[in-house]
């Protein structure tokens, strides 16, 4: 372990802004924090930066309490979401900055500007200026600044958001291949499903200011903890449920609509339960044992590949699928369409 959170606070006022966080980051993983506007992911990530100061608990780095240094003394380095580069600097001069900072000597430096360089795949640009870069330039500059002193943890703040798309996907397989190559242990806030899926060895989703649930992207994804997960990471369709019986091997036996079907379950006793259904988990075809899901077709969206399809169903009200464009034959606005989920492919979550 080198991050280890322990009951984490912090308040504005009488606002929390984060509540009893307890969160471990492993040496050399990429942890991503995800979660909507207003969830407390970037709040977390400038209190173990040292840009703001917790209200209660503490930060360990490698069981070092970190809590209350000033961010130069934390070993941490750090990308932001506008570079926060410096404009009077060439790149070489920014890159070497944490180094020149930390006394390290000149031959030394040189070489490992010269080093991030290339792992940025910059050289030959040493002597520009901020101004003369592209965006995704500038993003890779502020990337080689963050590594070049080799820090503890290297903590990302939506690194990618201003990027285009063609850039953000550029940018994504940079990070991967250069956390591949460094082993460096990285903790990422996006409020970007895809992006976290590309890039995570784990995520930790954050809702109100707390961690709704931690694991890794796979796992999130197909057994979400609850309907707040299962919405917002996966998109997932939460259709009502008219019984449930949880079972002894964590599956659950859910009457729903004008059908049942036993499935994988999340919830506990006592929970309030809905059954959470991935967008790309219904299709046409109708395999043993699936459920049904009926209804008229109010919207249609072209994805190149891909159809969004939306019905109005009277049983489950506005549900949204995701199908391959070569199988939308005969699907028109206002037409009835049958579509199906097989059990393997719907979670019983408790509701938040």
């Amino acid at each position: 372990m080198v991050l280890d959170i322990q009951a984490l606070s912090k308040s504005y006022g009488e606002t929390p802004a984060l509540q009893e966080i307890s969160l471990q980051v492993r040496q050399g993983e990429l942890l991503t924090l995800l979660g909507p506007s207003g969830s407390g992911k970037t709040t977390l990530l400038k209190v173990i930066a040292g840009f703001e100061a917790p209200t209660s608990g503490r930060v360990l780095l490698r069981g070092r309490d970190i809590s209350r240094l000033s961010p130069a003394r934390r070993g941490v380095g750090m990308v932001f979401q506008n570079y926060a580069l410096f404009p009077h600097m060439t790149v070489a001069q920014n890159v070497a900055y944490g180094l020149k900072l930390r006394r390290v000597g000149r031959a030394e430096r040189e070489r490992r500007v010269r080093e991030m360089l290339g792992l940025v795949r910059l050289e030959g640009l040493e002597g520009r200026y901020p101004r003369q870069l592209s965006g995704g330039q500038q993003q890779r500059v502020a990337l080689g600044r963050a590594l070049a002193y080799d820090p503890e943890v290297i903590l990302m703040d939506e690194p990618l958001g201003a990027l285009d798309r063609a850039l953000r996907i550029e940018m994504e397989e940079q990070i991967r291949g250069i956390h591949r190559e460094l082993g460096a242990t990285i903790v990422y806030v996006t409020h970007d499903q895809q992006e976290a899926l590309a890039l995570s060895d784990r995520i930790a989703i954050m809702r109100a200011g707390r961690v709704a649930s931690v694991g890794e992207p796979a796992q999130i994804y197909t057994r979400p903890a609850d309907s707040f997960v299962a919405g917002f990471f996966a998109n997932a369709n939460l259709l009502a449920v008219r019984e449930h019986e949880l079972l002894g091997d964590g599956s659950a036996r859910v009457r729903c609509g004008d059908g049942e079907v036993r499935c994988a379950s999340t919830a506990k006793a006592g929970d309030r339960v809905t059954l959470a259904v991935r967008r790309r988990s219904l299709w046409r075809a109708c395999a043993p044992g699936s459920l049904r899901v009926a209804g008229v077709v109010s919207e249609m969206l072209l994805f190149g590949d891909e159809q969004e399809i939306s019905i109005q169903s009277p049983e489950f009200g506005r549900i949204v699928a995701t199908i391959d464009s070569r199988d939308c034959g005969g699907i028109v606005l206002g037409a009835e369409l049958e579509l199906f989920v097989s059990a393997e492919e719907a979670v019983l979550v408790p509701c938040v």
